[in-house]
């Protein structure tokens, strides 16, 4: 707020007025001017209301407030923007398993919301979004992990063994379609586990420790 050009004449009215100096506003009075919610046809109601001077100080602080709380949302919204561009230049599977845990736990929440996926997996910034891209399959299958252990805890409905079917479903790239989530077949599962296994096979320079995961997840879910 400093930096705007009304700045210097609104501490003026300020310093100015001994009146204004002594007075001690409510909580409610300061979140109004922090918020900037006073439009200048409700500014007489407002000094009425909290018996505060008529000074220009007031309408200056809202103008200068206004516009300071505008630039900063103009800002949040390309850092947003800036960080979904980022997300979805990850592998298909991944953003497809990421958007999958959102709407999954709208349906255990209460209140459809997403607190656990909204603090915890989406990236909060740009710094974020860009680690995730460096991230190798391994690394996602942890991430996936501990959050649905984080599920678990948060969330009586969702139990262990769905969240352990869960990654299995990750691991496989056969995420399910509907949530609650309905089970891939057997058909399937053998499908995905063959394509992956030759990509991942020790014997043809994959990792060892990404083809027991597959291992792994093809007998999660077919026993």
């Amino acid at each position: 707020m400093q930096k705007h050009h009304l700045y210097e004449e609104m501490m003026h009215c300020y310093r100015e007025s001994p009146v204004l100096n002594r007075v001690r506003m409510s909580r409610r009075c300061y979140s109004l001017l922090q918020h900037a919610r006073i439009t200048p046809s409700n500014l007489h109601h407002f000094y009425r209301t909290y018996r505060l001077p008529k000074n220009e100080f007031f309408p200056l602080f809202l103008t200068i407030r206004r516009e300071y709380l505008a630039e900063r949302e103009r800002k949040q919204a390309k850092r947003r923007e800036d960080i979904r561009r980022i997300v979805r230049t990850l592998p298909e599977h991944v953003l497809g398993f990421i958007k999958y845990l959102g709407y999954l736990e709208n349906h255990y929440n209460y209140a459809g919301l997403h607190p656990l996926w909204q603090s915890k997996l989406f990236p909060a910034s740009k710094k974020a979004a860009r680690k995730y891209t460096e991230y190798t399959q391994l690394q996602w299958i942890e991430l996936f992990r501990r959050h649905l252990l984080s599920l678990e805890r948060r969330y009586r409905r969702f139990d262990e063994v769905t969240g352990k079917r869960l990654l299995a479903c990750f691991v496989l790239e056969c995420t399910p379609q509907s949530v609650p989530p309905i089970w891939p077949k057997r058909s399937q599962v053998t499908r995905s586990y063959r394509r992956l296994s030759l990509l991942h096979h020790p014997d043809r320079g994959g990792d060892s420790r990404l083809f027991i995961q597959l291992k792994r997840a093809r007998d999660t879910l077919i026993g």
